[in-house]
């Protein structure tokens, strides 16, 4: 062992520079603020006569007013968010959520109108294009008038939202309470404790047993709260599907698609590359069972390090390593991420009542970014930690535009984060002697069997439970056996089918997010698309910084298939994606090498 991690030296966030404190007079003058904006947006929409008469001035108006509105909301929203994501037992969190979920209310019945108006329009897209004011925004215009087709009337739109902050928003928030208090005693003779975020970073620890000690565990816990957890995710579909089927959308996959900015060929395109691989993802799995010495992986055995002598990284030596491999792509990339770890904008300490995982968050206004991790000092930390400072680069290369245009969907969201976590991978990679390669190999492939193979099975569990879901509520254990069944036929002769893991659906938050159905997909197509940036970067050098740049700064102002074809990839073609598997498969064919020496 060497290096080591000490929690209480892992860093906790500072979220002053953005709102002192929830009584601070910052914080309650912008909530009144806040109030006045969305009234303000909501009248200038319903000025019929302006409109009418003077569309040139009413349009450009009504974006304005809902660029500047949209950055307060989020501003205020993002920080009690990150207030209640490190300690979700804080009831004044949950009540400052609740306000401001209220507060923003006549903002979306704003929304509704405004698209109702914009149809109601002579000529929406040539007012908007022959106005300097409104010329940038005429996707977002187009983008609009094919929502307004698929909104309900204004006065549905705003019960529907309204019953959302006690609805489906709600399920969401008891998952997030529930599995961020989940704990169990590890040690019978010295009363020890663990929670299931400290269960699940377990599953990378060299020793077999400890790792199926806290598998056990994890399950048990899980198995304790399966009938909240079930409701929990009941009431979440069930409102989606209500809303979705209201809204005429064929399915609650067809508005995923379509929220992702992508066509159901390319998505189809991708699902169906996926499957093909899966061969060679078994393939390493069986390979992996061997170099540990076991017939077959279960399910705790998907994250185990190859080597008995594991380094364990304190969170100083993350960051200096961080630092050194994005350097070394550009300055700018660099320089970003070391003003994010010395302005404190990371939340790494692992601790009861905060949420597990990973995600970043921004504040437009205060034009900064937070991170939060649950630092185990694992390499996967710091693929981790690489991975969510990708999405703040990302954050602050938008930093400048506007509210519309920094709203990218999560299919391109995954490019930034991917692409940084494969400058990591690759630098570490890079210094590894031949013993040491194996390992990181290993962890690349650890890396790209959750982001094809798990995520595949989560997309089959969503399928199948959206159609069920359409005859009546599920059961804990139908939603068990579902997911059962997802991962057989992802994983297949991969694991030991009588050890995978039934209470997924328990566990991975973004089941619970009604508004972000299908939230699983954009990882892959994240990975991929990622990748094949990446070589363009190993192709051309230092000189592809300003393009990737110019990437992600368009990632908001178009759809995922005219980006991508800006760099020359057609994402509706397989060939694309099996461009992406075959690095995977390099790496496949890499391992086994290695392995046999």
């Amino acid at each position: 062992m060497t290096g080591g991690t000490d929690n209480r030296k892992l860093p906790r966030w500072d979220l002053e520079a953005v709102y002192p404190g929830f009584d601070s007079e910052k914080y309650r003058s912008a909530k009144i603020e806040l109030k006045e904006r969305v009234d303000s947006f909501v009248s200038v929409v319903q000025d019929e006569t302006l409109r009418r008469e003077r569309p040139e001035t009413w349009l450009p108006r009504c974006i304005s007013s809902y660029n500047e509105v949209s950055d307060l909301y989020a501003d205020l929203y993002d920080y009690a968010y990150a207030r209640f994501s490190t300690d979700t037992n804080d009831p004044v969190c949950v009540k400052e959520l609740g306000i401001l979920k209220l507060t923003g209310l006549p903002l979306k019945k704003g929304s509704v109108l405004f698209r109702n108006a914009l149809a109601e329009m002579e000529d929406p897209w040539g007012t908007a294009a022959n106005h300097p004011e409104t010329a940038e925004f005429t996707y977002f215009i187009r983008e609009q008038l094919f929502y307004q087709q698929k909104q309900m009337s204004p006065e549905e739109e705003d019960l529907a939202n309204d019953l959302s902050r006690s609805g489906g928003d709600a399920w969401s928030r008891l998952q997030e309470a529930v599995s961020s208090n989940l704990k169990t005693v590890w040690d019978a003779d010295t009363g020890a404790e663990k929670t299931v975020v400290d269960l699940r970073e377990l599953a990378f620890h060299q020793d077999r047993e400890v790792r199926e000690k806290a598998f056990r565990k994890e399950l048990e816990l899980w198995k304790q709260v399966k009938i909240p957890m079930a409701f929990a995710l009941n009431g979440v579909k069930g409102f989606s599907d209500v809303l979705n089927t209201r809204r005429n959308y064929p399915s609650t996959l067809s508005r995923s698609i379509r929220q992702n900015r992508l066509s159901e060929k390319a998505l189809n395109a991708m699902i169906g590359v996926m499957e093909e691989s899966l061969p060679l993802f078994r393939r390493y799995l069986k390979q992996k069972a061997e170099y540990l010495g076991i017939r077959r992986c279960a399910f705790f055995d998907i994250f185990a390090p190859l080597k008995t002598s594991v380094k364990t990284w304190s969170f100083d030596e993350a960051r200096d390593f961080i630092l050194r491999q994005f350097s070394l792509f550009s300055e700018e990339l660099s320089g970003f991420a070391a003003y994010a770890f010395d302005r404190h904008w990371i939340d790494a300490e692992p601790r009861q009542g905060k949420v597990g995982g990973a995600y970043c968050i921004d504040f437009p206004l205060n034009r900064s970014t937070r991170v939060l991790c649950n630092f185990s000092g694992s390499f996967s930390s710091v693929s981790t930690l690489a991975h969510e400072l990708g999405h703040a680069y990302h954050h602050h290369v938008l930093k400048d535009n506007s509210h519309i245009h920094r709203d990218y969907p999560m299919t391109l969201a995954e490019t930034a984060s991917i692409f940084s976590e494969s400058i990591v991978y690759d630098g570490a990679l890079s210094q590894a002697d031949a013993e040491g390669k194996i390992g990181i190999i290993e962890m690349l492939l650890q890396n790209a069997t959750q982001v094809i193979v798990d995520i595949l099975s989560r997309y089959y569990f969503e399928q199948e439970v959206m159609i069920r879901r359409k005859d009546g509520e599920l059961s804990p254990e139908e939603f068990s056996s579902i997911m059962v069944d997802a991962q057989k036929k992802t994983y297949g002769s991969g694991l030991d089918e009588s050890e995978l893991h039934p209470y997924m659906w328990a566990v991975k938050g973004h089941y619970y997010q009604q508004d972000l159905a299908f939230y699983n997909f954009p990882y892959a197509f994240g990975q991929l698309f990622g990748q094949g940036l990446y070589t363009l970067y190993k192709r051309e050098g230092t000189a592809f910084a300003k393009t990737y740049r110019n990437i992600l700064k368009k990632t908001g102002i178009t759809d995922a298939n005219t980006l991508t074809k800006e760099v020359g990839f057609d994402i509706e073609q397989p060939d694309f994606w099996r461009q992406g598997i075959s690095m995977i498969e390099e790496r496949v064919n890499q391992f086994e090498q290695l392995r046999l020496r």
